[in-house]
C-alpha cells in the first residue's frame, strides 16, 4: 500500500514538473511575439511580431483617400498616395507587447486582450494644400453676382443674394485633419468656419432691396374651383402683374375705365394711375417708383380672372355633362345676353385689395364666386338624355335623343340691342303648331313650324331670312324667338315632343 502511494506522489510531481517545463518553454516562446489570446484591431497576434502585426494591420483595411464635399454639388476626392499618405501601429503595438510579461501569459487565458488602437498617421500637407487649391469651387463664375430674374413656374426669383464663399486655408486644414484621422467622407457643410459671407455691392443690395418686395407681391397660391375643375392662382402667375422694362409703353396707352382695372395700377400698396416716364427708375429690368416700389398692372389682373371665368362658362359646364364628367351646370337668366355667371368683379377687388392692404397674397382652395341670381341645375334631372340645347352665344341650336347628337343647326336669336333678348334658362316644349301666324304689338309672322318655349318665345322657322348664325341676333335679331332654317327646323318638329327640356343660354 506504502509503495501505490509512494508511486502516485512521484507521478503527480512528475507531471506538475513537465507542466512547468511547457510553461516554461511557452513562456520562452513568447518572448519573441504576444501573448496568447492577443487581438488587435480585430487582427490575432499570438506569437506574431510588433512588425508582422504591424503589416497585416496596415495591410487589412488599407485607407484609400477622402471625398470632400462642398455645400453646393461639388466634389473632390483626394487620394491617399497623392499626399504621401501612411499609417503605422509600432508605438501602439509596443505599448501592448512591453507592457505584458510572457510568463504571465497563463493569467492572460483568463483576460479579454482585445485592443483598438489608431495608427500613426503622416502625410505631406504641403501636396495636400496643392490639390484643395485647385479645386474648381475657389473659382468664381463671372455671373455669380446677386440678381432678380424670372424662372418660369416660379416667377422672379433671387440669386446670389447670400453667397458663401469658401475659406481656401480652413478647408484645406478641415480636410487634412479629417484625413488623419482616417475619415473616408467629409462634409464642409457642416463646418461654418469654412465659408465667408461675400459682400454686396451698393447695387445688389438694390435689387435685395427690390426682392423683398417683389417677394410679397408674388406671395400667391390660391386655387379656384370651377365645378371640379381647377384654375391656380401661383407665384408664377402673380409675377406676370408686374410691370418690367418692355410693359411700359403699353401700360401708359391704358385708358382709365371702371371695372376691368383698365388704366389702373398698384405702387407701393395704393391703387394710382402710371407714374409718368420721368418717375418711373428700373432695377432689373423691372418698373419702380422712385422709392423703388415694383409697379402692379390692376388690368393683367383682371384678365387672368376674366379669362380663367370664361373658359368655364357655362357652354364648357355643358359639354363636361354630355361627356359624362359633371352633372351641375349654372347659367344666367334673363333676356340681357349676358352669359357671365361669374363674379369676377368681386374677386378683382378680392385679388387686389390683398395686395393693397397686405402685400401678401392668398392662399387656400376657393370655389370661385358666382353672381347673385344664376341658376344652378342638376342637368341630369332636369335635362335627362334627350333634350334642346340653344347656344346663343354661338347662335347654335343642338338637339340630342339618348345622351348623343341627333341634329344641328345655326340660328337668331333675340335682338339685345333692342332690349329683345330671347329669355335664358332651362324650359319644356309646351306646345307644337303647324301653320300658324304669330302676332306682336308690332308685326304679324306667318311660320310653317312652332315649338312653344316660354311664354310666347318658341323655335321656329323663318323664310324673310336668307342667313342664320354668327352675330346676326346682335343687330337684326328676332323678337326673342329662335328663327331656324326651315329643312332644319321641320325635322325637329317632327321629332320632338311636348314636354321635351330646352336649355338656353348666352
Amino acid at each position: 500500500m506504502k509503495k501505490v502511494l509512494r508511486g502516485i506522489s512521484i507521478g503527480f510531481l512528475a507531471t506538475i514538473a513537465i507542466l512547468a517545463i511547457i510553461y516554461c518553454l511557452l513562456g520562452f516562446y513568447y518572448r519573441g511575439g504576444f501573448p496568447c489570446f492577443t487581438w488587435i484591431n480585430g487582427v490575432y497576434c499570438t506569437g506574431k511580431s510588433v512588425s508582422e502585426v504591424n503589416e497585416e494591420l496596415i495591410a487589412k483595411d488599407p485607407y484609400q483617400g477622402i471625398a470632400v464635399l462642398d455645400r453646393g454639388e461639388a466634389r473632390l476626392f483626394v487620394s491617399a498616395s497623392d499626399v504621401d499618405y501612411s499609417v503605422d501601429y509600432t508605438d501602439a503595438l509596443n505599448q501592448v507587447f512591453y507592457n505584458r510579461s510572457p510568463f504571465a501569459w497563463g493569467l492572460y487565458v483568463f483576460e479579454n486582450l482585445s485592443y483598438n488602437y489608431k495608427p500613426q498617421v503622416t502625410m505631406d500637407k504641403s501636396k495636400l494644400s496643392g490639390i484643395i487649391s485647385n479645386w474648381e469651387i475657389f473659382s468664381v463664375p463671372s455671373d455669380a453676382k446677386c440678381s432678380v430674374k424670372m424662372q418660369t413656374g416660379e416667377g422672379f426669383i433671387l440669386e446670389n443674394a447670400h453667397m458663401l464663399t469658401p475659406v481656401e486655408d480652413r478647408i484645406s486644414d478641415r480636410v487634412y485633419r479629417s484625413m488623419m484621422q482616417g475619415d473616408e467622407v467629409v462634409d464642409l457643410g457642416e463646418f461654418e468656419e469654412c465659408y465667408v459671407e461675400t459682400t454686396l455691392t451698393a447695387s445688389e443690395q438694390e435689387r435685395v432691396s427690390l426682392y423683398e418686395k417683389l417677394d410679397k407681391l408674388q406671395d400667391f397660391d390660391v386655387t379656384y374651383d370651377f365645378a371640379g375643375e381647377t384654375v391656380r392662382l401661383s407665384r408664377a402667375v402673380a409675377s406676370g402683374f408686374i410691370l418690367t422694362l418692355g410693359d411700359y409703353a403699353k401700360a401708359s396707352e391704358e385708358e382709365v375705365k371702371a371695372g376691368g382695372g383698365s388704366g389702373m395700377f398698384i405702387v407701393g400698396g395704393k391703387e394710382t394711375e402710371l407714374p409718368d416716364a420721368d418717375s418711373i427708375y428700373t432695377v432689373a429690368d423691372i418698373l419702380t417708383d422712385a422709392e423703388g416700389n415694383p409697379i402692379i398692372s390692376e388690368k393683367r389682373i383682371y384678365d387672368f380672372l376674366s379669362d380663367a371665368a370664361e373658359g368655364h362658362d357655362t357652354e364648357w359646364m355643358m359639354k363636361r355633362f354630355k361627356n359624362g364628367l359633371s352633372n351641375e351646370v349654372i347659367l344666367t337668366t334673363g333676356k340681357k345676353g349676358n352669359g357671365k355667371i361669374y363674379d369676377v368683379d368681386g374677386e378683382f377687388e378680392n385679388v387686389k385689395n390683398a395686395l393693397i392692404s397686405s402685400g401678401t397674397g392668398l392662399k387656400g382652395t376657393k370655389s370661385f364666386p358666382v353672381i347673385d341670381g344664376v341658376l344652378t341645375v342638376d342637368a341630369s334631372e332636369k335635362l335627362g338624355s334627350t333634350f334642346i340645347e340653344v347656344d346663343m352665344k354661338n347662335q347654335m341650336l343642338y338637339y340630342y335623343v339618348d345622351g348623343k347628337l341627333s341634329m344641328d343647326m345655326p340660328v337668331v336669336t333675340g335682338n339685345i340691342n333692342r332690349g329683345r333678348g330671347t329669355p335664358a334658362g332651362v324650359y319644356n316644349v309646351y306646345n307644337k303648331r303647324y301653320h300658324t301666324y304669330l302676332h306682336g304689338v308690332d308685326y304679324v309672322s306667318y311660320v310653317n313650324y312652332w315649338l312653344g318655349v316660354e311664354k310666347g318665345v318658341g323655335i321656329h322657322d323663318a323664310n324673310w331670312r336668307k342667313k342664320f348664325g354668327e352675330e346676326i341676333y346682335k343687330s337684326d335679331g328676332s323678337h326673342g324667338c329662335i328663327n331656324c332654317p326651315i329643312d332644319s327646323v321641320s325635322k325637329l318638329w317632327e321629332v320632338a315632343e311636348v314636354g321635351t327640356p330646352v336649355i338656353m343660354y348666352y
